[in-house]
């Protein structure tokens, strides 16, 4: 490199030009140097780059470059410089994060802030036969989705004057008071006048319909862009419409119109102004404002709304002075001297209609059952049910089974039953917060309604066992239950179920165990059903008919154990068992009458037998039909849908009643509809339903079929040999329905060992039927002295519903064939008597006459056939 040193008054400049020529040398005049004296340059500034770095490079063998000089103007203006990219990075960054906050929060997955299908999850609501509102079927929420043209304005008025003024003119959010509510919760200062809160109605609709409430900074931004999110996808009008479908009144009610139904009997279109304001007064604060509870806190509350209405210019001074004039008036309630007889929402005809759609709807779509219940709560389904309000009212009063004086209708007999549990009896118990045992997967030991058992007097220990498997088990206290159910008899209603309960006393749990819909042994009420009646219509016996009482099986037959001396005596109680077929013994006749009456032989009519319910004639008279056509007719045709096609094709379930599960008093009811006219219509509790928007979803007609069961004839003659079971010695003497103009038959019955007891009856306008007994069959012979040694009690029940449903009635008679003659009979022989004797039922060709032979031979199975 070209190095240029000049020395110009006492300087040195050092020039270098790299990779180029070298530049022209000016002359100077030279200075002489003294050979022998030390050179020395003398510099008053730095050395140049040039020379520093060449000097550095000798000494440590590199090369190093000096940095200039830089100003400190520059310095702080490149630190800014800095500073302001970093804060453009951080502020994108920050943006980004801010987006994907604000998509995450505002996403939706569940459709919650979908306000088209919100509008779509609304109360079903049940309507009586007669087309009168009783009750809804909702979720977690009862509502009923009004359109924003349904709303009055003055409601609309109303909600938006206490709750947020500007509504119609802000984006979603009102961003004065929500800058102002920042600044209240930093500072904790009122600013504005008062320390208020910044919630527009997008916002409080966001909260209620996400339920989003935590109380924190991040809640309110998440509210915020939800809330402006709602107000860009919706107009105001739908916005409002939401809002006032979902806004939550006192407990389940939400929305307006379900909130005017409930507290004023009405729907929103007929809310005057007085009670407009009143329904958006209680919104701020449903416990406070509850006009059931505090009518004054919701008075001045209202006339504050009306207030602010008034000098918002939503109504005049004199519409707001004549408003805050009125009182609160809700609608009627129960009377204080009416008994309530339930605290559920639902009472046992509505779990069952419930239980009803569920399955008709799961049948339509072939959807599960949670997902057909969940079109229930949230489809605004329109329902028209067979209720009857008066018959219902008039059954749970009975089924209240208070003391009158003379003790319970059903007498509470109590006993002892195990409960079983998966708890290893040597492992430590975990107990629930009511102190009672949950078993190792955490369930309940217990249900709500189970009454323990306790070891001690204190309560404190309960009393316990071991199983087989070393298991323990626990005790309970259980009474006996009842449950009865009524049918309509009358034209244009038949097979319509207008009342059931399920249970005694009140009712406190919705959808809980409803008794009268599950199946339990009908005994001897089970005679007339298909026996009696199928005989009757075959022309196999007559009015008068004569039967020997003597058992079908006898000991010598070997065909019916005395399975409790089979106990004593150790044996097997399988009837086939080879040592039990060689004793004579252990058998016994079969069967036998109640308290072992008759049975030895002598003559017995049909109307006799029939009302002193003579076990050993009604199997006789089974045998001649065949188990095969009473089963048929009992199952197929009068829809006893619980018989069991295995086990109960035998005479004792079909004609004793002695099943392996029974029937409902639904079904009991539904079987002794025919003893009218003949003809069976399938039970049940609804007839149409329709959508929110008024079109037909369900007709249950297609479900409802009606078959002529038994000839009109026969149903006559059954008929009239039930109204017998009234008259001394039959078995329910003196217990008939004192209702004037109104006939009523019934027949009475009971199960083996004294489980179950029942009764079915039936007049112009109802078939009815009772059951009486323990949800685990257990005898009542004997429990509490005597008190559950007849049925007299499901007799009394009967009398007493029927007497209160068909007070206020016309006069009624039933249906009574032409073909059907009256004659005089004789009372030891059946056969027609010119004077004297009883009256008689029968057709022409199936008359008595002298041709009659008893039956006497038990190996005899059909009568003589001139008796046909």
């Amino acid at each position: 490199m070209p190095i240029c040193v000049t020395a110009l008054c006492g300087r040195v400049s050092v020039q270098a030009q790299a990779g180029s020529a070298p530049a022209a040398i000016i002359p100077k005049e030279a200075v002489p140097i003294d050979p022998k004296q030390e050179r020395h340059i003398s510099m008053q500034s730095a050395k140049s780059p040039e020379t520093a770095a060449t000097s550095a490079r000798k000494k440590n063998g590199k090369k190093k470059k000096n940095k200039p000089r830089r100003s400190i103007f520059g310095t702080i203006m490149r630190f800014i410089g800095c500073l302001l990219c970093v804060c453009v990075m951080a502020a994108s960054a920050g943006a980004v994060l801010l987006s994907l906050y604000v998509v995450q929060v505002t996403e939706d997955p569940d459709g919650k802030l979908d306000l088209d299908e919100q509008k779509l999850k609304q109360t079903s609501i049940v309507y009586d036969r007669d087309g009168n509102e009783v009750n809804t079927f909702a979720g977690e929420n009862n509502r009923i989705w009004r359109d924003i043209s349904a709303m009055p304005e003055n409601l609309q008025n109303a909600v938006i004057a206490v709750e947020d003024k500007d509504f119609r003119s802000e984006p979603g959010i009102n961003v004065k008071r929500t800058i102002a509510a920042a600044l209240n919760e930093f500072t904790g200062n009122a600013l504005l006048g008062s320390k208020q809160g910044a919630s527009t109605l997008e916002q409080q609709l966001v909260k209620n319909l996400t339920g989003d409430s935590e109380q924190d900074i991040l809640r309110k931004v998440r509210e915020i862009f939800r809330a402006l999110g709602l107000c860009n996808r919706y107009s105001k009008e739908t916005i409002l419409e939401a809002y006032l479908n979902t806004i939550p009144l006192t407990g389940t009610i939400y929305g307006m119109e379900a909130g005017a139904q409930e507290y004023f009997g009405k729907s929103v279109e007929e809310l005057s102004l007085a009670e407009c304001a009143e329904l958006a007064s209680i919104t701020k604060n449903p416990k406070s404002f509850n006009p059931a509870t505090n009518p004054e806190n919701l008075l001045k509350r209202r006339n504050h709304v009306l207030a602010l209405m008034r000098n918002q210019g939503y109504i005049t001074d004199e519409e707001c002075a004549a408003a805050q004039a009125e009182p609160i008036t809700l609608a009627e309630s129960k009377s204080a001297t009416e008994k309530v007889t339930r605290t559920s929402r639902n009472s046992y005809f509505d779990d069952a209609l419930f239980a009803d759609v569920t399955q008709a709807i799961m049948e339509q779509e072939s959807c599960t059952r949670a997902e057909a219940q969940d079109k229930i709560f949230s489809d605004g389904l329109r329902i028209y049910s067979t209720l009857d309000q008066k018959a219902q009212s008039a059954m749970e009063q009975v089924m209240l089974n208070e003391d009158t004086g003379d003790g319970e209708l059903f007498p509470a007999l109590w006993h002892e039953e195990e409960v079983s549990s998966g708890i290893p009896a040597d492992s430590e118990i975990t107990y629930d917060e009511s102190g009672l045992p949950l078993n190792p997967d955490g369930s309940s030991v217990f249900t709500d309604d189970d009454v323990p058992v306790y070891a001690d007097k204190e309560n404190t220990t309960l009393k316990t066992s071991k199983d087989d498997n070393g298991n323990l088990i626990f005790y309970e206290s259980v009474r006996t239950q009842a449950a009865m159910a009524s049918i309509s008899m009358e034209d244009g209603h038949r097979g319509e179920i207008v009342a059931l309960v399920g249970g005694l006393g009140e009712k406190k749990v919705d959808r809980g165990t409803n008794r009268a819909t599950l199946p339990h042994q009908t005994g001897s009420t089970m005679k007339p059903i298909a026996a009696y009646c199928l005989a009757v219509d075959s022309k196999i016996i007559n009015y008068s008919s004569p039967m020997a009482d003597t058992p079908y099986y006898l000991k010598s037959d070997h065909q019916v154990l005395d399975t409790d001396r089979c106990l004593k005596l150790g044996l097997s109680t399988d009837k086939y068992n080879a040592a039990n077929q060689s004793r004579d013994d252990v058998w016994r006749d079969w069967p036998t009458n109640y308290g072992g009456a008759g049975g030895d032989g002598a003559t017995m009519l049909v109307y006799d037998a029939l009302r002193r319910s003579y076990n050993t004639i009604a199997v006789w008279i089974g045998s001649y039909v065949g188990a095969e056509e009473l089963f048929s007719f009992a199952h197929d045709t009068l829809n006893c849908t619980y018989l069991d096609p295995e086990h109960d094709v035998d005479l004792a379930p079909l004609v004793l009643g002695s099943q392996s599960q029974g029937l409902t008093v639904v079904e009991l009811a539904g079987a002794y509809s025919i003893f009218n006219d003949g003809k069976f219509t399938t039970p049940h509790y609804w007839t149409e339903i329709y959508d929110s928007d008024g079109n037909l979803y369900l007709d249950n007609s297609k479900r409802v079929t009606t078959v002529q069961a038994i000839d009109p004839a026969a149903a006559t003659i059954m008929n009239r040999l039930l109204s017998n079971v009234w008259k001394k010695p039959g078995t329910a003497n003196g217990m008939k329905p004192e209702t004037e103009g109104i006939d009523t038959i019934g027949k009475t019955g009971t199960t083996s060992d004294f489980k179950d007891y029942t009764f079915a009856g039936v007049s112009p306008y109802y078939s009815t039927a009772v059951w009486w007994g323990y949800d685990k069959p257990y005898s009542m012979w004997g429990v509490d002295g005597t008190l559950g040694n007849n049925g007299k009690p499901t007799q009394r029940a009967f009398k007493r519903y029927m007497e209160a449903a068909q007070a206020d009635k016309p006069a009624k008679d039933f249906y009574y064939d032409d073909s059907v003659v009256q004659k005089q009979f004789s009372t030891s022989t059946g056969a027609i008597v010119s004077g004297g004797g009883e009256t008689g039922y029968y057709t022409e060709d199936n008359l008595p006459d002298d041709s009659y032979s008893t039956l006497t031979d038990p190996s005899v199975n059909t009568l003589d056939p001139a008796a046909g």
